[in-house]
């Protein structure tokens, strides 16, 4: 498969290229950084570093967008706050957009998000379909998300992705605890 993936340098997104790689599938990283993208992932990954240097006439079988700027590193003032909406969902939007143009479309959308949709809520045990609590991160969430299922309009199917904090020898959120300490 032709696989697009946005916030491929990240944690997760560096993990998932890896299995994608080792089951021999094509995959394109859209990041800020495609130095980083070809340090990490040497000529096996095409990085871009703007959907601009698509064309309609490009494929993909899936989309796949993790971006979004660390949301541990910094403390939430305004301007962060602002570069948090900014890089999630202005760039879903703008791969919105992007797909609302292409000839042959995804078959499939996933689009990363965080339990932070929840807001916190102590002890309750919480489903998918739990009622959210109005405060930044969700709010954050559900912009996020609903930009993302705007691709269904486009025929697309989309899976939205909650995760939690992950954990990982290697990284996530055990090297921010490390670097606090």
């Amino acid at each position: 498969m032709k696989i697009l993936i946005t916030g491929g340098t990240g944690f997760i997104g560096r993990a998932l290229i890896n299995s994608l790689l080792a089951q021999s599938h094509q995959i394109t990283v859209l990041s800020r950084s495609p130095e980083k993208v070809s340090c990490l992932f040497d000529d096996r990954v095409s990085a871009l570093n703007s959907l601009q240097t698509l064309t309609t006439d490009d494929h993909f079988d899936v989309i796949i967008n993790l971006a979004g700027a660390p949301i541990f590193d910094k403390r939430w003032t305004a301007a962060q706050k602002q570069l948090l909406r900014d890089s999630r969902i202005k760039l879903t939007q703008q791969l919105i957009s992007f797909i609302a143009e292409m000839k042959h479309k995804p078959e499939l959308l996933i689009s990363g998000s965080t339990i932070g949709y929840y807001g916190d809520q102590g002890d309750r045990e919480l489903t998918e379909k739990s009622d959210s609590l109005a405060d930044f991160s969700q709010q954050l969430c559900t912009d996020w998300e609903q930009a993302a299922l705007d691709a269904e309009q486009n025929g697309v199917r989309v899976c939205l992705m909650r995760t939690d904090l992950v954990l990982g020898a290697n990284g996530g959120i055990l090297r921010e605890f490390k670097s606090v300490s």
